[in-house]
């Protein structure tokens, strides 16, 4: 897929989506896909962690449900080495299950709600 079909598909079934963190899942309240320009001039190893390509997509992903939070520090870079997959899924009206593979860069809470912000790694999709 590509970003136009990727932007295309979350906006249509943006009321669907769930994120699977550490085996659990939770409901998205609200989500967008966007592309962002990283501060560099060429692809990049970032501190022997990650690999930051010029362009990324990023997800903006809105929880109401406050329990995700504590699975939060087990998913980001910097407590860890590594970061922890995370699984953003939606299964279409047409019958086919999507799974967007994410990486948690940045997370921000108040007493309602969770927002993440996450690169997109990959999409992977199946037909049922």
């Amino acid at each position: 897929m590509n970003e136009k079909e990727i932007q295309e598909m979350v906006q249509k079934n943006k009321l669907n989506f769930k994120i699977i963190i550490e085996d659990k899942s939770f409901r998205i309240d609200d989500i967008d896909v966007f592309q962002t320009d990283n501060p560099i001039s060429e692809p990049t190893t970032r501190g022997g962690a990650y690999f930051a390509e010029m362009k990324e997509l990023k997800v903006q992903a809105t929880i109401l449900d406050m329990n995700i939070s504590k699975h939060l520090s087990k998913a980001m870079l910097g407590p860890n080495k590594d970061f922890l997959d995370i699984e953003l899924r939606v299964e279409t009206e047409e019958g086919k299950e999507i799974c967007l593979i994410t990486n948690l860069t940045n997370s921000m809470q108040n007493s309602s709600k969770v927002v993440l912000y996450l690169t997109l790694k990959d999409v992977i999709t199946e037909s049922q």
